[in-house]
């Protein structure tokens, strides 16, 4: 009896022990991760302000005839928006919306029907935005558009 009893209170101790153990570590490491979520630099992706004052700009549908490998025609549809910071950016998107137009076409009917098809609509936004960046850098006109949304993609 006296043997049962000691080993009932040891393995009731030891349950204790290993308890607390788990528990402190848990909140130490919940800790640990709401300290270094805090902390600025890290890797999380870091929120935007919104603007008041943004304005979403809707550039006209642009069809693009892409080549398939057999050499057939497919079409692609694409919408796209541009968010301007202020009114006066806003203005400035509408007045050269023909050069954003022609930019994106020439830069999506250069591609293979396959290739594109293949991307996500992410890659395609990507590839847009470097496109378009690199050629208002090479006419030396300053970007009036913060980011470039995707509206629509339709393939034929």
């Amino acid at each position: 009896m006296k043997k049962i009893m000691i080993a009932g209170v040891f393995s009731a101790a030891l349950a204790l022990v290993v308890g607390g153990g788990a528990a402190w570590g848990v909140i130490h490491y919940m800790q640990a991760d709401k300290k270094s979520a805090a902390t600025p630099g890290n890797n999380a992706p870091q929120k935007k302000e919104h603007n008041e004052n943004q304005a979403f700009v809707s550039l006209p549908e642009s069809i693009v005839t892409l080549h398939d490998a057999g050499s057939e025609d497919r079409y692609m549809l694409v919408e796209l928006a541009m968010v301007a910071e202020d009114e006066k950016a806003s203005k400035e998107i509408i007045a050269d919306e023909p050069l954003y137009q022609s930019i994106v076409v020439s830069t999506l009917s250069d591609m293979k029907y396959e290739d594109v098809r293949q991307m996500k609509i992410s890659e395609i936004k990507k590839m847009l935005i470097a496109s378009l960046n690199a050629e208002l850098k090479n006419r030396d006109i300053p970007a009036p558009y913060s980011d470039l949304l995707v509206k629509k993609v339709v393939f034929q």
